[in-house]
């Protein structure tokens, strides 16, 4: 399954010796990784946004490597900037409702500080993509947003175990 323009594109390939009995039924959580109860019932019934939300946050943790060392990808500032920026780019692309409801349900099982520093950072990023959407180049604007606003403190990240800016 693959975006293309504002289509999901499926592909199916049965192996040798299968045929494929239609209609085809699609698991929209297949691929996903470890998703939460609640993110797979709500892309039973949202595949297309989720779909959207996973390419995002495909696109986020891709960049979040590139630009932060791997030690920082969790509770740091690449974990605080991935949150940040997949949240601006899926708020660009769906709804604030459907935004906000794949990333509530994404910490749905998260505790403490991680869920509080992720939540938080998730809701910068989907004001960013808000105060981005529409202008050109509106994904880049929210990632550099987002990248500044790491540098700056002005996103959350976990160190010795308490919440702090991100810039600490």
């Amino acid at each position: 399954m693959a975006l293309s323009g504002d289509g999901i594109v499926v592909s199916v390939a049965p192996a040798n010796g299968q045929a494929v009995s239609y209609p085809v039924l699609l698991d929209p959580g297949y691929g996903y990784g470890d998703i939460t109860s609640a993110e797979r019932n709500y892309c039973f019934w949202n595949p297309y946004d989720c779909s959207v939300a996973w390419d995002r946050a495909n696109t986020a943790f891709k960049k979040a490597q590139d630009l932060y060392p791997a030690p920082t990808l969790f509770q740091g500032r690449g974990d605080a900037f991935r949150h940040c920026s997949w949240n601006a780019l899926m708020e660009i692309r769906l709804s604030t409702k459907d935004a906000y409801e794949i990333a509530t349900r994404h910490e749905s099982t998260s505790r403490g500080n991680d869920k509080e520093m992720d939540q938080r950072n998730s809701s910068i990023g989907r004001q960013l993509g808000r105060d981005n959407t529409g202008k050109a180049s509106a994904g880049i604007r929210s990632r550099d947003a987002c990248k500044n606003g790491t540098s700056r403190g002005k996103l959350w990240i976990t160190k010795s175990g308490k919440l702090v800016r991100s810039n600490a």
